[in-house]
């Protein structure tokens, strides 16, 4: 029995598609630990090891220990960290990170991944929510995308609305022993603390394409075909 009065969808295993490894707690980390406490079992692909080249190597296995104990704490089973360099995701084909999620979770019927279809969004993360949706649609399998964004009037998508666990999440943040505490990314974090969350569902079973929140020809020609 869970404490969340706005349940998330009935999922048996889920995969988190993250394109840096604070995206699984900064961004995901409500849902996934809400997930986890309905009994989903949770698996977090994590595309590159950080949002920057590090300095010093160190830096990086120190990233990826914090990134394993903060998953555990959101109750995810597990979390694969490939190695993709900060930065290079755009030189990767989209079947070739297709591959590589579908290698962490074949069985899922279920992936998350952060709403990149804004015109702003990062890179890389337009580029793995298109690796996720190339993914889910050889999987089979429902796609969400965490979004900050208000509903689009009008547009035709699915929003779903699901209580955030913000106790697990601000335990798995406090993880991150590596990042500053002024960072950037804990301020913007602090100034989002609603109790719950926005899900689009980017794609269904029946879906045949990825519902995009606003027509952007450059950036729909990244999601829906252009040259890799």
């Amino acid at each position: 029995m869970t404490k969340h009065t706005k349940q998330v969808p009935a999922v048996r295993r889920l995969l988190a598609v993250c394109a840096h490894p604070y995206d699984a707690t900064f961004a995901l980390g409500g849902v996934i630990a809400a997930f986890a406490d309905a009994g989903t079992m949770v698996h977090i692909v994590c595309l590159t090891h950080g949002r920057r080249t590090d300095p010093v190597p160190r830096r990086r296995l120190d990233r990826a220990r914090d990134l394993a104990r903060a998953t555990r704490r959101l109750g995810a089973a597990d979390v694969a960290l490939l190695e993709h360099a900060p930065g290079t995701l755009m030189t990767v084909t989209i079947d070739e990170l297709a591959d590589e999620i579908i290698d962490v979770g074949r069985d899922a019927d279920a992936l998350l991944t952060v709403d990149a279809t804004a015109p702003d969004a990062h890179p890389d993360h337009v580029r793995s929510m298109r690796a996720a949706y190339r993914a889910a649609t050889r999987l089979g399998s429902t796609l969400y995308a965490w979004t900050l964004r208000a509903p689009q009037p009008g547009r035709a998508q699915q929003v779903l609305v699901v209580d955030a666990d913000r106790e697990r999440q601000r335990a798995a943040i406090a993880c991150h022993a590596g990042l500053p505490a002024d960072d950037p990314l804990r301020g913007r974090w602090l100034r989002h603390q609603q109790p719950d969350e926005r899900l689009i569902v980017l794609r269904t079973e029946r879906m045949l394409s990825p519902i995009l929140a606003e027509s952007h020809p450059a950036r729909d020609a990244s999601l829906n075909g252009a040259p890799s």
